[in-house]
């Protein structure tokens, strides 16, 4: 899959190729290497079959042999308008008159019903990071009154939040749930003295569970988006809260097979690969961070017709089990309405002289065993029914369990005993 329509967009996309050729040496370089003809590249599968990935990796050891920026920068630096930083670390100029996710950003807030005039209360880093600034420009240029709360400092942002009055969250999910938790702790009701109505989540997996108990705990609407520090903010969810709408402006997404390179379809798991539309200071084509998302099928409800998405997880971490692709973490997201579920791994064999692959999923509990078999099988029926796979279910002691394996980046989670597999690159 890709978005925006490619008939709608291929000129604007050929132009920045034509661009980014004439003003980045590392684009002229990698373009001549694969023999890259951007006035001969009439469709998609032209470009995609032609245009050389670039991988979070390629960037970084690029910025490593020529530092700072490596050669990808296409204006001098007395042209830069800003500068940040993303992890690894990753430096990232800007030209002034690059807006840098403020009107897609702008748009994502209209869409959650924010009006102007309401006070937000953004608490990503604006330290080094560029998140919490992307948001706070965003949130200026809805009209909005902006608290710059940053990360830390959890009893002071309950006492702004409450003083100010402010009716929008922008943040981690994780940390809303600690100012939670640090009201509580002064003696306050989160529902009745914090004012929050609606909350702009992102940065990290916004749980159903997590999100379960926000909102009964504050009274909260939270929309997940998600974004990247290199490519900016990529996806948000209406009201409707059935995965995230793709962004319609300045990107050029990819979704495509980990396995094949062959473009996913609805239903499928692709990774995201993304382009950067018009002129940057350090422009990006088909670059491919290594996330990996879920396709959702059919028309949204609210009656947008733009793609949606759900976040998976690292594509390192997926395996292809008898012609599925399967990551951890949709298992994960199963199994958090399992109480009694404490840490999951997923075995794949495929013994001699068998026909089929076996996949048990081993489940760490701290219930006395023998557990009973109507809540494995309800189990598998809900794993199925999300994964589209079977699963064997075999309860085990937690500790039998590794710690590490239900954690993210859920290198541990799966054994793969097949001869010869192992993680996609």
């Amino acid at each position: 899959m890709l978005w925006p329509d490619a008939a709608a967009e291929f000129d604007r996309l050929r132009a920045t190729l034509k661009w980014v050729a004439e003003h980045s040496p590392y684009y002229r370089r990698a373009f001549e290497s694969a023999g890259v003809r951007v006035d001969e590249i009439r469709n998609y599968e032209a470009f995609r079959q032609c245009v050389p990935i670039l991988r979070k990796t390629d960037l970084v050891a690029n910025q490593r042999a020529h530092p700072p920026f490596g050669e990808f920068v296409t204006v001098p630096r007395k042209l830069f308008g800003s500068l940040h930083t993303s992890p690894g670390p990753i430096f990232l100029p800007r030209l002034p008159e690059e807006n840098q996710g403020t009107e897609t950003l702008r748009e994502a807030i209209r869409a959650m019903g924010v009006a102007p005039g309401e006070v937000v209360h953004i608490t990503l880093s604006y330290h080094i990071m560029p998140g919490g600034l992307r948001l706070h420009r965003a949130f200026e240029a809805a009209g909005c009154l902006v608290i710059n709360g940053g990360t830390g400092s959890s009893q002071l942002q309950v006492e702004l939040a409450r003083a100010w009055q402010a009716t929008v969250y922008a943040g981690t999910p994780s940390f809303l749930a600690h100012l939670v938790d640090t009201a509580r702790s002064m003696s306050l009701d989160p529902r009745r003295d914090l004012f929050y109505r609606v909350g702009f989540s992102t940065a990290e997996m916004l749980t159903p569970q997590l999100r379960h108990e926000l909102q009964a705990a504050l009274g909260i609407e939270l929309f997940d988006h998600c974004g990247e520090a290199q490519i900016g903010p990529l996806a948000g969810e209406c009201h409707v809260h059935d995965g995230m709408h793709l962004h319609a402006r300045d990107l050029f997404c990819e979704f495509l097979d980990p396995v094949t390179g062959n473009p996913a379809k609805p239903g499928e798991i692709g990774e995201l690969v993304a382009t950067q539309l018009g002129p940057r200071a350090l422009p990006l084509v088909r670059y491919a961070p290594g996330d990996a998302f879920e396709l959702i099928p059919g028309s949204c409800r609210c009656g947008r017709s733009t793609p949606r998405v759900r976040f998976v997880g690292q594509v390192g971490a997926i395996r292809k089990i008898k012609g599925v692709l399967v990551h951890p973490q949709q298992v994960h997201r199963v199994l958090q309405q399992f109480p009694q579920v404490r840490r999951f791994e997923i075995v794949i064999q495929h013994p001699p002289g068998e026909r089929y692959e076996r996949v048990r999923l081993r489940i760490g509990t701290d219930m006395a065993l023998p557990v009973p078999d109507q809540l494995a099988a309800e189990i598998a029926a809900a794993v199925k029914s999300s994964v589209l796979l079977s699963m064997e279910v075999e309860f085990v002691p937690e500790s039998e369990i590794p710690e590490e394996a239900t954690r993210p980046p859920y290198a541990a989670t799966i054994r793969d005993l097949r001869p010869g597999k192992g993680a996609l690159p």
